[in-house]
């Protein structure tokens, strides 16, 4: 498979896993700017009669709709595309850079209980929007689980459905093939009978192991009940541990039956610690600090009118002047103590039409705020979610020490678009973002803030009416 290119489009570099009835690769997508990564999963029915492959095509198709409406949470790869070649199956999805929580987990390393309640409400909150499809997970285990390098966001892969794919027509008694990892999996999902709380015993699995330091498959348990004996290996509240406990008993209708339910014990757990943390000495101190803020707060308006700030635009109302393009088909607003540099530098297949420069008063802030209009041919017509696809993959690939630090769906110059606001290291300066773009005529059209990170908010107000007065002809 290495070298080749499916569909013409997504050449495959690497190989990243295999299993009983397939394969998963890391591919380019040669057909967007850049050839941003992705992953290629390859399944292989076991048997091949048209019949029993018209089956599975149907199946697959219903699979791959499945994870298509899953893929519009932040934390879990979008499906990109899906087809068949050759009596096989391709799920092409967005690559998550990062490193899977097996690697937090280590033998004999006990996390603490704070960043084990972090963590279980992470995972529960995107649990509860796949449960919100009516998709059993069905395989969550730390491998399952990666942490995204850009910004440490926890992402939730590799859904057991699309396991059935796979397994599919592997007998023809129409028996159900189980699906799951030994220790992560309860009893009546390997009787093959899965269950919402199927996926809940798997996360709290997961939470008992990562306060104890002890894989599941070491963990003693009872004789007669078949519950986990665990308590004793650590020391740890006894409303935490009644909520893992719960979470992972032996007999599914004793368990918390939804996500919700347990997010909702774990927020009246942490409100509870958090009353009780609060102490005279606490209390001392928030007063010490309330005062010190109050006098902070009679100081900083003496300082802003000692100090002159480099970029922030004078109080009152900011008079806009009119930048229109011809040749490029756009107009925008900007503000008059602002600087126009036409650029017109057409690079590979992406034009920078225009940048606006703020105003630079103070040399010891050299970083210059701007918003830069840009123009990007398209080889070929994709949809916004594949496009925005390649450019977040462009921006974590790229850009040094990348940070997501917010992705939405919004509208530009009346289209459809999307919004990302991010941030990097630029030789020794932090330079964060806020990116907008929108699709018209095969093209792309990027409208972008940028400024020094401690400085971005002075002037994201007039960058923002800047972007609103977008209009495309």
């Amino acid at each position: 498979m290495l070298g080749t290119t499916l569909r013409g489009r997504y050449k495959i570099v690497r190989k990243l896993g295999q299993g009983g009835f397939g394969e998963t690769y890391l591919a380019e997508d040669m057909d967007l700017p850049r050839n941003p990564h992705c992953v290629v999963k390859r399944f292989k029915p076991l048997l091949t009669e048209p019949q029993a492959l018209q089956q599975a095509m149907r199946l697959f198709d219903t699979e791959a709709d499945v994870l298509y409406r899953l893929g519009t949470h932040e934390q879990i790869p979008r499906l990109l595309a899906h087809f068949e070649e050759n009596q096989e199956f391709y799920l092409v999805q967005e690559y998550v850079q990062g490193d899977d929580l097996s690697t937090e987990l280590k033998l004999n390393q006990q996390w603490s209980q704070e960043k084990v309640i972090a963590f279980l409400q992470d995972v529960l909150k995107i649990l509860e929007f796949v449960h919100q499809q009516n998709v059993i997970h069905r395989d969550i285990k730390p491998a399952n689980l990666i942490r995204r390098a850009a910004d440490g966001k926890l992402f939730l892969i590799d859904f057991g459905a699309v396991k059935e794919i796979s397994t599919l027509m592997a007998n023809n008694q129409g028996i159900t093939v189980a699906v799951g990892t030994p220790g992560y999996m309860p009893s009546e999902q390997y009787n093959g009978q899965p269950q919402l709380c199927s996926d809940i015993y798997a996360v709290g699995v997961i939470g008992i192991q990562a306060l104890t330091g002890i894989s599941p498959l070491k963990l003693p348990k009872d004789p007669k009940t078949l519950e986990f004996i665990w308590r004793n290996q650590v020391q740890v509240s006894p409303q935490l541990a009644d909520i893992l406990d719960r979470m992972v008993r032996y007999h599914f209708a004793q368990r918390y039956q939804s996500a919700l339910a347990v997010l909702q014990t774990l927020t009246n757990l942490t409100i509870n610690n958090s009353q009780r943390s609060i102490t005279k000495k606490t209390a001392l101190t928030l007063t010490v600090l309330a005062i010190i803020f109050s006098l902070t707060m009679l100081v900083i308006p003496k300082l802003q009118q000692i100090f002159s700030f480099t970029s922030q635009e004078p109080s009152g109302v900011t008079n806009f002047l009119i930048y229109e393009n011809l040749t490029y088909g756009i107009k925008i607003k900007y503000p008059q103590t602002w600087s126009i540099k036409e650029i017109g530098q057409y690079n590979t297949t992406t034009t920078d039409v225009a940048k606006f420069l703020s105003p630079q008063k103070n040399a010891d802030k050299p970083y210059q705020s701007d918003l830069t209009v840009e123009i990007e041919d398209l080889k070929q017509p994709i949809s916004l979610d594949e496009y925005t696809s390649s450019r977040v993959n462009e921006i974590t690939q790229f850009l040094a020490d990348a940070k997501i630090d917010r992705s939405r769906l919004t509208q530009l110059a009346n289209r459809p678009a999307h919004e990302v606001v991010y941030s990097g290291k630029e030789d020794k300066y932090t330079i964060k973002r806020k990116a907008v773009w929108t699709l018209s005529n095969n093209k792309a059209y990027i409208i972008t803030y940028a400024a020094e990170e401690t400085q971005f908010n002075d002037l994201l107000k007039t960058a923002e009416q800047m972007i609103d007065s977008l209009e495309i002809h």
